[in-house]
């Protein structure tokens, strides 16, 4: 049985805390939607955690994400010895499940709100963000269009952190679709720069086309700030 629902599985909003997941889950161990191009709703990824595994499906664990305190990034980490229930912010970077045999399942986000809570014996988790949550392969996945660039983009602000005086507690405090904006805006630059790059990825340049139309007709404030904290990134040159 797989793991992951399509990708492209809609739901109601209303279901997206722990006690609304749980039916979802009830065979699954996890299910994830990246809403990219922009959907019906938040990104999510809901993930179950049961006292014993039930072999019939990849059976999660642990998860990994990054959060924020004092403004610099920490990990953290969610089992079922967690204290219960939770509800914080989530920021930037990579969420890594995990099973008992080590084999992970990973995600790029921008940032979002995660809540927790045991639900008829089972801890249930729900990851929301108003931007995309991006599959990045691993044991039952592959990989969603533009996590590459995703990934590539992570990396030249962890550079910017280095370097830059203050950048990353300005990345800590803006919005998760700010981040978003600075990523969108980043990667549309380096495919107008390149036809090779155009050539190359048609639907991704053509995805990437969209979602910078979209974001700066629906949201210009987080457009122009995600813009701004882009040009303070490459400030080093990143």
């Amino acid at each position: 049985m797989s793991a992951v629902q399509p990708n492209d599985l809609e739901l109601d909003p209303l279901v997206l805390d722990p006690a609304g997941a749980a039916p979802l889950l009830a065979n699954l161990g996890f299910i994830a939607s990246s809403d990219l191009p922009d959907g019906p709703g938040p990104a999510y990824l809901l993930v179950a955690f049961r006292a014993e595994p039930t072999l019939r499906h990849y059976d999660p664990e642990r998860v990994e994400y990054w959060l924020t305190d004092r403004r610099r990034g920490t990990r953290g980490t969610l089992t079922r010895d967690t204290r219960l229930p939770i509800r914080t912010d989530f920021s930037w970077g990579m969420i890594r499940i995990v099973d008992r045999l080590r084999a992970s399942n990973e995600y790029l986000t921008f940032g979002g709100s995660l809540a927790a809570a045991p639900i008829d014996g089972t801890v249930v988790a729900v990851f929301t963000s108003p931007a995309p949550i991006l599959r990045r392969g691993g044991h039952s996945q592959g990989w969603d269009q533009a996590a590459e660039c995703v990934g590539a983009f992570f990396g030249r602000l962890m550079v910017a952190i280095d370097y830059v005086p203050g950048f990353e507690a300005r990345m800590a405090e803006a919005e998760p679709v700010v981040r978003y904006a600075a990523f969108v805006a980043d990667a549309v630059a380096r495919y107008r720069a390149s036809s090779a790059l155009r050539s190359e990825q048609p639907e991704l340049w053509a995805l990437l086309e969209v979602e910078e139309r979209r974001l700066r007709a629906d949201r210009p404030t987080d457009w122009t700030t995600g813009v701004e904290l882009l040009r303070e990134c490459q400030s080093q040159g990143g």
